[in-house]
């Protein structure tokens, strides 16, 4: 561990104890969580936030488990991304226990983690569509998949850990949920953002008749303006199928 790492798991452990959690289950908690984000290659910090806002969610959760029991209801949350990272998203935030439900009509992930037994999931995404989609999804069901969404081309399947790896897949510590619902990469914003920029431009120059002096000109502007569109459409599906897995 780093310096930095050994500082805030220090750090934690003590804020741990001072909450009246027992040593020996500090130090457990402890080392899953410092294990847990040298696997996802994070400082501990960054993975898990403040260590006093931690230590306060991690008592409170102990707390919950020795009071309530079975019956407290589960953690929810719903997040989206880009293509091009989500099979990646939905790799780390399965490692922290959170099953993907369904997808919602604007293609968000609708997530749920189980507060007293919450377990690892694995994710896959497969570019299919039409019968050959049937296919694999029945061909992938004989292997513990199920297909919990589908987003234009996109398939999504879901299998629980525990199909590979019996008990090991059990979290007994995982981290509180993620503050961010959104995950778009820069250049898509600012992409995005110069697409409606464009389409504002020509709007106003249509109106105000500067640049555009008639119908063939205004059409030949909204011709360019959809060509670009669609090679750009072109461009991030081809680049988020080579990111499919």
């Amino acid at each position: 561990m780093t310096g930095k790492t050994t500082a805030y798991a220090e750090r934690l452990s003590a804020l741990l104890r001072e909450r009246g959690m027992a040593p020996a289950r500090a130090e457990e908690l402890v080392a899953e969580l410092t294990a847990y984000a040298a696997e996802a290659g994070s400082p501990l910090e960054e993975e898990f936030g403040p260590a006093g806002e931690l230590a306060d969610q991690l008592t409170r959760r102990e707390s919950a488990g020795a009071v309530d029991g079975p019956g407290d209801g589960p953690d929810t949350w719903v997040w989206t991304a880009d293509a091009l990272q989500e099979v990646e998203l939905l790799a780390r935030f399965g490692g922290q226990g959170w099953e993907a439900e369904r997808l919602d009509r604007l293609g968000r992930f609708v997530c749920r983690r189980d507060r007293q037994t919450p377990l690892r999931w694995s994710y896959r995404r497969e570019t299919t569509g039409g019968r050959h989609r049937e296919q694999l999804t029945a061909r992938l069901a004989t292997e513990g998949w199920e297909l919990f969404g589908t987003w234009g081309p996109f398939a999504y399947f879901k299998r629980p850990e525990a199909a590979v790896t019996g008990p090991a897949a059990q979290l007994s510590a995982p981290p509180a949920p993620p503050r961010r619902r959104v995950y778009f990469a820069p250049w898509i914003l600012v992409t995005l953002a110069a697409a409606v920029a464009v389409a504002v431009a020509t709007v106003l120059l249509a109106g105000s008749g500067a640049g555009l002096t008639d119908g063939a000109s205004l059409a030949g502007a909204l011709v360019g303006l959809t060509a670009g569109g669609l090679l750009g459409a072109w461009a991030w599906r081809s680049a988020a199928r080579r990111h499919t897995g």
